[in-house]
C-alpha cells in the first residue's frame, strides 16, 4: 500500500544541486521528497498520483530572504497576502522584510501579524519562514529612505528579539554604529544571520562580527560607502563594504538583478559571481508592493517619491532570468544562487534549497526562459 499523500513527478529533467537529471524521476510521501533520479534508477510504487512534466525543467523553489512587499502590500502588514503573490512566481521560502523607516509599534505590530500568519491554517501560509529585519540600526547616509535612524537601543532590540526571538532569520546592521557590539552578542544567541547593509563600516568593522553570524553582504553594490570618505589619497579607492564582502570567504554576497542592469550593472554581477563563486552569491528581490502587480508598467525598478532608486518590482522568477542572462550562468548555479544558498545562509538547507531526499517537497516546474508552470509547496500543488 503506498504512503498517504503521494505523488510522482516524471519525465522531466531534475536540476539538482550539482548537475542536471535528464528523464527524472522525484517521488513525494506526505509532503517529503523521498527518492529522485534516473527514471530506469527509481521504482514507483502503485497508487502514486503522477504528474506528468511533460519536458519541464523541475527545479527546487525559490527562497527569498530579503523582500519587503508584492502583491500590492507590504510585507510586515499583511504577510499571507505577500507570500502567496510572490509563490505564484515560484518563491516557496520567504522572509517578510521590513524597511528601516518604520516606527518602533509599527515593528511590534508587524512582528505579531507576520508571527501569526505563519502560525496560521490558511493553506500555503507555510511558505512564510521567517523574518528578514533590515535595520532599524543602519548607517542614515546610505539608502533610499534618508528620515533619521534610531540610535542603537537596548530595551527596544531586547523587545524584538523577546518577541521573534528565532523567528528572525536574518538582521541586516551597519557595523560602524555605536552599540553594535553589544545587540550583536545578545542576538546572536538567537542564530540570526547578520547582514552588512547601508552601512560605511570597514573591513576590521565587519569581519569582527563574523564569529558571532555576520554572513550577508547586504544587496552588492547598493546603498554602501568607504570610510574614509574621500579617500586619504588623491585618486585612489579606499576598500568599502563590498570589497570587504568579495574578500571574505565566510560572506555571502546579495544581488539584485534587475533586467535593465541598473542595481548592478551585469559587468559587476560577473565580477562578484567571479569572486565569491556560485556557492557565496545569493540572488533577492528587495521587492516593494509593486512587485507581483499587474500594473502595465513592465521594468523591475521601484522609484520613490524623491526619484531615488527604491527597492525592486522583481519577482524571483525574473531575477533568476536576469542573473543567468547578464552573468552567463546555467540552470544548476542559477538555483544554487536562488535557493540552495538562501536556504544555508537562513541555517534551513536541512529542510529546503535543494531536491533531495528528507528535504520539503517544495518544487517548480520552469522552462528555460524560467516559465513558472506549476508550483508544488510541500508536495501540494499550488492554484490561484
Amino acid at each position: 500500500m503506498p504512503a498517504t499523500n503521494t505523488l510522482v513527478i516524471q519525465n522531466g529533467t531534475i536540476i539538482t544541486a550539482h548537475r542536471l537529471i535528464p528523464n527524472g524521476v522525484v517521488l513525494v510521501e506526505n509532503g517529503l521528497i523521498v527518492s529522485v533520479g534516473e527514471a530506469e534508477q527509481v521504482h514507483i510504487p502503485q497508487g502514486y498520483t503522477v504528474l506528468d512534466a511533460q519536458g519541464a525543467y523541475i527545479a527546487p523553489g525559490f527562497i527569498d530572504i530579503h523582500c519587503h512587499g508584492g502583491g500590492g502590500v507590504w510585507s510586515w502588514e499583511h504577510p499571507y497576502e505577500f507570500a502567496l503573490a510572490h509563490l505564484k512566481h515560484g518563491t516557496t521560502a520567504i522572509l517578510p522584510t521590513f524597511t528601516y523607516n518604520e516606527s518602533r509599534e509599527q515593528v511590534k505590530t508587524g512582528i505579531q501579524t507576520i508571527l501569526t500568519s505563519m502560525n496560521s491554517e490558511k493553506p500555503f501560509a507555510q511558505a512564510i519562514v521567517g523574518i528578514h529585519m533590515e535595520g532599524p540600526y543602519i548607517n542614515n547616509k546610505y539608502g533610499a529612505i534618508t528620515s533619521p535612524i534610531r540610535p542603537v537601543d537596548p530595551i527596544e532590540y531586547q523587545e524584538i528579539l523577546q518577541a521573534a526571538g528565532n523567528h528572525i532569520k536574518v538582521w541586516t546592521l551597519a557595523p560602524e554604529l555605536d552599540g553594535q557590539e553589544a545587540f550583536v552578542n545578545e542576538a546572536a544567541k538567537y542564530e540570526i544571520s547578520f547582514s552588512v547593509g547601508h552601512s560605511e563600516a570597514t573591513a576590521e568593522q565587519i569581519f569582527r562580527f563574523v564569529p558571532q553570524g555576520l554572513r550577508i553582504g547586504c544587496h552588492c553594490t547598493n546603498a554602501s560607502g568607504t570610510t574614509p570618505s574621500p579617500s586619504r589619497y588623491g585618486g585612489t579607492r579606499e576598500v568599502g563594504v563590498d570589497e570587504a564582502v568579495l574578500v571574505h570567504d565566510d560572506i555571502y554576497a546579495e544581488v539584485i538583478p534587475d533586467a535593465e542592469g541598473v542595481h548592478v550593472r551585469p559587468l559587476m554581477l560577473k565580477l562578484i559571481h567571479k569572486t565569491k563563486g556560485t556557492d557565496r552569491v545569493i540572488i533577492i528581490t528587495d521587492a516593494m508592493p509593486d512587485a507581483g502587480v499587474n500594473n502595465g508598467n513592465s521594468s523591475d525598478l521601484n522609484w520613490n517619491h524623491l526619484g531615488h532608486l527604491a527597492g525592486s518590482c522583481l519577482t524571483m522568477d525574473k531575477a533568476v532570468r536576469n542573473m543567468m542572462k547578464h552573468a552567463s550562468i546555467g540552470l544548476v548555479d542559477a538555483f544554487r544562487m536562488a535557493s540552495l544558498n538562501p536556504a544555508k545562509v537562513i541555517h534551513m538547507d536541512g529542510q529546503m534549497g535543494s531536491i533531495e531526499p528528507g528535504k520539503l517537497a517544495n518544487l517548480l516546474l520552469i522552462d528555460e526562459e524560467i516559465q513558472v508552470k506549476q508550483v508544488i509547496l510541500q508536495g501540494q500543488s499550488v492554484s490561484f
